[in-house]
C-alpha cells in the first residue's frame, strides 16, 4: 500500500510503499476512503515544536482524520463488522487512569495520538483499535465523515457555553473557527461575528452563517464589536486562532460577566491585562482541548444528520493521496480551508 510518512527527522514527508497492516485482537483494518489535513500535520511536515526533537520517532505514517471501510476485524471485535463505514477518535486513551475513570478520556494521563505516537491515516489502509472506532451512517459522504474529528473540536468549544440567543464573536479563520460558525447558527445564536484576516476565510464564514465579518487588517475588531453591541460587548467569545492579539482583543470585546472559551494554542507566552479584562469584568474563561469522548461525537453526528449544519463550504481542496504536497502547500499558504485527500 501507499502511505505518507515522516521517514526521518527534519522537514518534509515521503510517499512510500508499505505492507498492508494486519489487525490484532480488538482491532479493525480499514480501507481508507478519505483523510483530511489538520494544522498539526503542517507542524509535523515542517518539523516544528512540539513535534520535533523526540515526540515523533520516524518512521511514522501521519494523519489523524479519517473515514474508512472495515475490510477485516481482529479477534473479539463486536462493535463493527466488515463493510461498516467508520471514523476514528484520534486520542488513544488507556481507559484506566484517573482522568479516564472520571470520563475525561480526551486528557488521559497516558494519551497517545494517531499520526504521532502510532501510525496514522494518510495511507490506503490503516488499523484502528475497536475502542477508538466511530460507526458512521452508510449514506454519509466519505469526505464529511473524515471531518468529524475536526468538527468535534468546534462542537466542544461552542457548547462549552450557552450560546442560544447570544451574540458570539469568533476569532480565527481556520477550519475549526469556520465549523464553529455553522454550529452556532444551528444552535440558535442570534448574532455571529467572525473576525479573521483572510478574504477567503471571511467569505467562507459568510457561507457558514456569520452575520457580520470583520477583517482584522482593515478594522479594529474591538471597536467594531462594541459598536455592534451598543457598547456592551459580545456575550460569548471563542478564541480559535492561537494568536496573542486575538486573545487580547476578544477579552476586551467581551461584555462584563461574559464567557470566553479558548481553543487556540499560542506558541509563546501571552500577556493580558488580568485586572481590567479578566478579574474586574467578572468573566468566565474556559480552556478547551480536543473533544469529549464520546459525548462530542454524538452531538456532531446528530448535527450532521439534521441537515441544519453543512460543513462542506469549508472544504477548499480535494486531492489524491499522491498529491499530498499540493495540500501542504495550500495549508502553509493560508489560502485554504479544509484539505481532503482520497487514496
Amino acid at each position: 500500500m501507499k502511505a505518507v510518512r515522516k521517514t526521518k527527522e527534519g522537514p518534509g514527508l515521503e510517499l512510500v510503499d508499505l505492507p498492508v497492516p494486519e489487525p490484532q485482537d480488538h482491532e479493525v483494518l480499514v480501507k481508507v476512503k478519505a483523510c483530511s489535513m489538520c494544522g498539526t500535520d503542517v507542524h509535523i511536515y515542517n518539523w516544528e515544536h512540539p513535534w520535533s526533537g523526540g515526540r515523533i520517532n520516524p518512521p511514522r505514517t501521519i494523519g489523524h482524520e479519517v473515514c474508512g471501510e472495515v475490510v477485516e476485524t481482529g479477534d473479539d471485535v463486536t462493535l463493527v463488522q466488515k463493510g461498516d463505514l467508520v471514523s476514528a477518535e484520534s486520542h488513544i486513551f488507556d481507559g484506566k487512569c484517573m482522568q479516564c475513570r472520571m470520563g475525561n478520556m480526551h486528557i488521559c494521563e497516558n494519551l497517545k495520538f494517531f499520526g504521532v505516537d502510532v501510525d496514522g491515516f494518510f495511507a490506503e489502509y490503516a488499523v484502528i483499535p475497536e475502542s477508538n472506532v466511530w460507526k458512521n451512517p452508510h449514506e454519509m459522504p466519505f469526505e464529511i465523515a473524515s471531518l468529524q474529528e475536526s468538527i468535534g473540536n468546534s462542537v466542544y468549544t461552542v457548547f462549552s457555553n450557552d450560546v442560544t440567543a447570544k451574540t458570539v464573536a469568533v476569532f480565527g479563520g481556520g477550519p475549526t473557527a469556520l465549523f464553529a460558525i455553522g454550529i452556532l447558527r444551528a444552535a440558535g445564536a442570534t448574532q455571529i461575528i467572525s473576525v479573521a484576516g483572510s478574504t477567503l476565510h471571511l467569505d467562507i464564514a459568510q457561507k457558514m452563517g456569520a452575520d457580520v465579518i470583520i477583517n482584522r487588517h482593515e478594522k479594529d475588531p474591538v471597536k467594531e464589536i462594541l459598536a455592534l453591541t451598543g457598547g456592551r460587548g459580545a456575550d460569548v467569545f471563542l478564541e480559535m486562532s492561537g494568536s496573542a492579539s486575538a486573545l487580547n482583543q476578544g477579552l476586551k470585546a467581551l461584555r462584563p460577566t461574559g464567557c470566553a472559551s479558548i481553543l487556540g494554542l499560542p506558541t509563546k507566552d501571552v500577556s493580558i491585562d488580568m485586572s481590567k479584562d479578566f478579574v474586574m469584568k467578572d468573566i468566565t474563561v474556559r480552556g478547551i482541548y480536543g473533544r469529549k469522548v464520546w459525548d462530542t461525537w454524538i452531538t456532531t453526528s446528530r448535527l450532521l444528520s439534521t441537515g441544519k449544519f453543512d460543513p462542506s463550504p469549508v472544504i477548499t481542496h480535494r486531492l489524491r493521496l499522491d498529491e499530498f504536497e499540493k495540500g501542504f502547500e495550500a495549508m502553509k499558504s493560508g489560502k485554504s480551508g479544509k484539505v481532503v485527500m482520497t487514496p
